[in-house]
């Protein structure tokens, strides 16, 4: 059985947060934050370090998530909108306090789901890498 740590080349750190950034918002347009979590486990596939997964998750989910509030903040009424949500605690002209919070929110779910997945490709490969049969030793009449 082929290792996944073969099939998928360390392509580096910024390439790696690029890919979960694209990623990240081909699966935010589900519609479902969760898929964040899939944004950095996919991500995971192209480091080679935990460190480097959390954090290539991270950023990239959170650039994700700034770049379609961005989006949304052109071509929508976001701002608006957040402006209204931080109003109600009192926060009055802070809503830009809104789309960090959900940023870092973000960043959170893909940098757990890179270490996740970083996690569960070395488990995968630890038993890829075993499977191999060994060679029995021969009994001995003693």
């Amino acid at each position: 059985m082929t290792r996944i740590d073969d099939t998928f080349p360390d392509v580096g750190f910024i390439p790696t947060v690029i890919i979960v950034t694209i990623v990240g918002i081909a699966l935010q347009l589900s519609g479902a934050w969760i898929t964040m979590l899939l944004a950095g486990m996919f991500g995971a596939l192209f480091t080679r370090s935990y460190l480097k997964s959390f954090l290539a998750g991270f950023f990239g989910a959170a650039a994700a998530w700034g770049l379609l509030y961005l989006y949304l903040s052109l071509t929508a009424q976001a701002s608006a909108i957040a402006e209204f949500f931080i109003g109600l605690l009192g926060l009055t002209g802070m809503g830009w306090l809104v789309f960090v919070i959900a940023m870092l929110f973000g960043g959170l779910l893909g940098g757990f789901g890179g270490g996740l997945g970083r996690s569960l490709y070395e488990l995968v490969d630890q038993f890829a890498g075993t499977s191999t049969p060994t060679e029995m030793p021969e009994p001995t009449d003693e």
